[in-house]
């Protein structure tokens, strides 16, 4: 990403986390848009309980909340950017682990059985579309079974946002199919306007829903 893009998109959800402090607004989510995008998440998923999981992107740490919530007991690992969302997510959540980490600049060095990606390319800054692309390659190469990515889709928002990014499904789609894996599902309005997109690493764990 873009040195200023990365700057900018610390400094506007810094500028949320003032603003709206520990609520899902603070991540530009509703409460309500936010919960369902992790129950789909979840149900696309299926049974994830006691895998390592990787939550990029991962704030405040909502995801680890709504899992905790569902009962749901994994090895669980928060990555993001930006570091007052990492702090704040570990004075709420000290039994797990949070990381500030910019994954274009450091490697991952261990691996995880599943990532989640739930709105992270979801601003539109400079580079980003770029930034996606490398992202999404460098933690596909450290997950043994599945990434599961949300994202605004190009097609079912009019009007559109400027602030925001819309993906192309064909965009992405091709990107995968020829430089990750052949084996992803690509779902497309359980959310007016969102995509959920799946990668597996084989044919055979692939969920259908």
């Amino acid at each position: 990403m873009d040195p200023f893009g990365k700057e900018e998109l610390i400094a506007f959800y810094n500028r949320h986390l003032r603003d709206f402090g520990d609520s899902p607004l603070s991540v530009r989510w509703t409460p309500v848009g936010q919960r369902r995008r992790y129950e789909i998440l979840l149900q696309i998923a299926a049974d994830i309980s006691g895998k390592d999981l990787l939550d990029f992107g991962c704030g405040k740490g909502d995801f680890y909340a709504f899992l905790n919530e569902q009962g749901v007991e994994c090895d669980y690992t928060g990555i993001d950017l930006n570091e007052n969302l990492i702090r704040l997510a570990e004075r709420k959540f000290p039994e797990a682990r949070f990381m500030v980490m910019d994954i274009e600049e450091e490697d991952l060095k261990e691996e995880f059985d599943i990532a989640f990606l739930c709105g992270v390319f979801n601003l539109r800054i400079a580079g980003i579309r770029e930034s996606m692309l490398m992202v999404l390659k460098r933690i596909f190469n450290v997950v043994r079974e599945a990434m599961h990515i949300n994202g605004l889709s190009y097609y079912d928002n009019s009007p559109r946002d400027i602030e925001l990014y819309y993906v192309r499904p064909e965009d992405i789609i091709g990107f995968v199919v020829e430089q990750l894996s052949g084996h992803m599902v690509y779902r497309h309005g359980m959310i007016k306007g969102d995509y959920f997109l799946s990668v597996y690493k084989n044919l055979d764990q692939r969920q259908i829903s």
